[in-house]
């Protein structure tokens, strides 16, 4: 048991921080099968770019509701004003000077309190973290909102300005419940893995991801990155590639989108 619990704080550790970053000989780790653990899915990185996105003079894609174009409207601020940002437990903001230092799931409160209020007051908790932000949106109805929120099952209809979430898989110790975040782009189908989604995002993290804007910060913090998403035959997220088309570990654990109504 003893080998089994190094090996799975060995590969958590190392998924939680440096991802792709390693070299690939460091990537590579013999998993033993553990029932009632989801072990990661192991898959080939891909070498080629992402999937090609939308040419520019094509419209940009239409957020789902009011509140989720308010969501782009304060994502936007953030970059257009950002000087500053740093991964921290506790949110500080003096948007005036640029700087945002909060972790994940503070920034999402943050954001939403300025863009869709109720679905926020939905949460029960003056700090919400990554956790309920997932129990929220399973919560929800997939065919209309209730108490400002609508569950969009399907990866493929996803659209800028939803949020998705996921809580901590069983057996990886962390101590966050999960990770949260906005969506900034429409989710673009990655051929050479049958049933994946590249995903751009806006979060707030320590650990970079494809393509991130972030790659030459140290504190982390605010930025947009790609992740990409497994789904199952009903086109539902099952596991989440942290680096992008350049995972070679995706976690198992199911990820959920959501689409605020106000």
């Amino acid at each position: 048991m003893r080998y089994v619990a190094f090996l799975v704080a060995a590969v958590s550790l190392a998924m939680a921080t440096a991802h792709a970053e390693l070299p690939r000989s460091q990537q590579r780790w013999e998993i033993p099968v553990h029932e009632g653990v989801p072990w990661p899915i192991k898959l080939v990185p891909l070498d080629g770019p992402l999937p090609p996105a939308p040419q520019v003079d094509e419209p940009a894609p239409p957020a789902g509701t009011r509140a989720a174009a308010r969501v782009l409207g304060v994502l936007d601020t953030i970059q257009r004003t950002l000087v500053a940002s740093k991964y921290q437990a506790s949110t500080r903001v003096r948007a005036k000077d640029g700087t945002y230092d909060w972790d994940c799931s503070g920034m999402a409160a943050w954001i939403l309190r300025r863009s869709a209020p109720h679905a926020l007051a939905t949460l029960a908790s003056s700090r919400p973290v990554a956790r309920d932000f997932a129990n929220a949106i399973e919560r929800a109805p997939t065919t209309r909102a209730r108490r400002g929120w609508r569950r969009i099952p399907r990866v493929a209809d996803v659209l800028p300005g939803d949020v998705f979430a996921w809580k901590r898989p069983k057996g990886l110790p962390s101590k966050n419940t999960g990770h949260v975040g906005f969506v900034v782009d429409r989710p673009l189908s990655v051929p050479a893995i049958p049933g994946a989604w590249a995903v751009r995002i806006a979060d707030s993290t320590s650990s970079f991801h494809q393509d991130d804007t972030r790659a030459a910060d140290p504190d982390g913090g605010f930025g947009i990155g790609t992740l990409v998403f497994l789904t199952d035959e009903r086109g539902q997220a099952t596991s989440y590639g942290w680096a992008g088309t350049k995972t070679e570990w995706y976690i198992v654990t199911p990820v959920v989108f959501g689409r605020v109504e106000r």
